[in-house]
């Protein structure tokens, strides 16, 4: 089953993290915002959508202020429709009216964050648990491939990482930053 876009994110992204260890990962890209944050206040404009993500990259960037743009990157997330929780589980992503992905959003990896609360992605183990020491993981603190996301979102939901629900979610990043020409990473 393919992955649907549910929305964009601007985050701070964390990078170089000695915490890890780990070789090879130089930053944090998870769905969580625990390492890379989103904005202060974010939340509090209530321009979200069901799924607490923008439905479009100028919506998303709206929540950050003009001063400080330059320090955030904007990412996208394609969302599996499955639930793992004892189990995988059918997923009904709501109906959403998200923009389409722009050709200058670049593939990070695939992520298993948690989602306890019903509102907000919580904790990804991989960055959050410092799971990352012990499975592979690409520079970016992700998984490379979905069924390997898709195999430790059960693992993780038994109780290797946060509790759960937890999601499988594909990470993109936007090459261009805040209106800047990035890379490709």
């Amino acid at each position: 089953m393919n992955p649907i876009l549910i929305g964009y994110f601007p985050k701070r992204t964390f990078r170089t993290p000695d915490w890890t260890k780990v070789t090879g990962v130089g930053e944090v890209c998870s769905v969580s915002n625990c390492m890379s944050r989103g904005p202060e206040g974010w939340i509090d404009r209530w321009l979200h959508n069901d799924l607490c993500v923008y439905d479009s990259p100028g919506l998303a960037w709206s929540v950050v202020p003009e001063a400080v743009r330059e320090e955030y990157d904007l990412y996208a997330y394609r969302m599996y429709p499955w639930l793992f929780q004892k189990g995988r589980h059918r997923f009904e992503i709501p109906r959403l009216g998200v923009e389409s992905l722009a050709d200058s959003f670049g593939f990070l990896g695939v992520d298993a964050v948690s989602r306890s609360c019903g509102s907000t992605f919580e904790c990804s183990p991989l960055s959050c648990n410092g799971m990352a020491g012990r499975v592979a993981v690409n520079r970016h603190c992700l998984f490379d491939d979905v069924d390997a996301a898709f195999r430790w979102a059960a693992e993780f939901d038994a109780g290797a990482g946060e509790p759960g629900p937890y999601h499988v979610l594909e990470v993109w990043r936007d090459r261009r930053g805040a209106g800047r020409e990035m890379p490709a990473r």
